[in-house]
């Protein structure tokens, strides 16, 4: 938390300069330590070999790395090399240990670099994995509730007075019940969207998560009136840092799927808990729990990819947990799923916020 914050405070180049800086101080401390053991100084050469390679694996580019070079030649050689307080050009092996220093730093700075290309590159790669499994998903999910609109309204408009009132009626509440569900994907599909825009960031305050889960409640229970919800609240009132909007939808996200893939779903309990690091909030339901078969990829990437494959039109789940995994972690936390003796438990664990207004005296 407090490197996060440093990295908030400091631009890019302040924030490289400082860690060479610092690098350097401690490789002088450690060879100032180390000078009461053995003054001839030939183990200062060893160290800032040493604090080179490490700003070179820190930092960006060759310049850091050309510059401890520098830094530790001339402070091997004026400080920690007799006659001490002086340069002598002369000391068998100079020029080497010169050299030694920046073909390291070199060396590291460029593995250093190619590494970060190849992690950009993995990072791109997996968002268009991802991208490309959500656009399969949408491709299944958006058809069975688009089939069941047109079909409706089809029915009404050509079939007109023939058709009663009552099934009119039933007709045009299935349209409604199709409409919500595809006003509910997209609000999905725009809270994925933004958590894979890596220019995006979270709206985090820090808020009681007793009103978040009872906005998500309160939310879910216009829509679905017949579950009953119960909540077990933390002996004392418990504060992370989040978007609540986005939490929000990660727990209505949890509670729908309990609904709309369990067996006969009745009731979902929230129980939440907290210790001096993390917030959980689990989510359990009477559903049946999920099959032991797709236990271990239900939160995985490919899931979506998974379900399509199957012959069935159920509508996918695959969508709204990749929205809850990605908001999770964007949020530094964590989701996981169990199976219980009457249904399913999904548990999302949060950092709790560390500030003393919000401690106990």
């Amino acid at each position: 938390m407090k490197w996060k914050k440093l990295r908030d405070w400091f631009p890019v180049g302040w924030r490289e300069t400082l860690l060479t800086a610092g690098i350097l101080v401690v490789a002088v401390i450690c060879c100032a330590l180390l000078h009461g053991l053995d003054a001839s100084g030939s183990y200062a050469s060893m160290v800032f070999v040493l604090a080179v390679v490490c700003v070179a694996r820190v930092t960006t580019g060759y310049l850091y790395g050309i510059i401890a070079s520098f830094v530790g030649v001339v402070a091997t050689n004026y400080t920690f090399t007799y006659p001490y307080g002086a340069f002598n050009f002369t000391i068998a092996g100079y020029p080497l240990t010169f050299c030694v220093m920046l073909a390291v730093s070199i060396i590291t700075s460029a593995l250093t670099t190619q590494t970060k290309a190849h992690e950009r590159l993995r990072a791109e790669t997996e968002k268009e994995i991802m991208r490309a499994n959500l656009l399969r998903a949408i491709s299944h999910d958006i058809r069975t509730p688009l089939t069941c609109i047109l079909g409706a309204t089809s029915t009404i408009l050509e079939s007109g007075d023939r058709v009663s009132p009552e099934k009119q009626r039933e007709l045009l509440t299935q349209v409604q019940e199709e409409s919500r569900w595809l006003i509910n994907m997209v609000e999905n599909l725009l809270s994925i969207t933004r958590m894979n825009n890596g220019n995006a960031l979270l709206s985090k305050q820090p808020e009681v998560v007793e009103e978040v889960v009872g906005g998500a409640v309160q939310k879910f229970r216009k829509r679905y009136p017949n579950v009953r919800i119960t909540i077990h609240p933390p002996e004392d009132f418990a504060v992370a840092s989040m978007d609540a909007t986005l939490m929000e939808q990660v727990l209505i996200n949890i509670m729908e799927n309990a609904v709309l893939h369990g067996k006969n779903t009745t009731c979902i309990i929230l129980t939440l808990t907290q210790n001096e690091q993390w917030v959980s909030i689990a989510v359990e339901d009477d559903g049946g729990g999920v099959d032991p078969k797709i236990l271990h990829k239900i939160l995985d990437d490919s899931f979506s990819q998974f379900r399509e494959e199957r012959s069935d039109m159920k509508r996918n789940m695959g969508i709204g947990l990749s929205v809850c995994r990605s908001i999770i972690t964007a949020h530094g936390g964590a989701i996981a799923v169990r199976n219980t003796e009457q249904g399913a438990e999904f548990t999302v664990t949060l950092p709790r916020d560390q500030r003393e207004e919000y401690t106990d005296d």
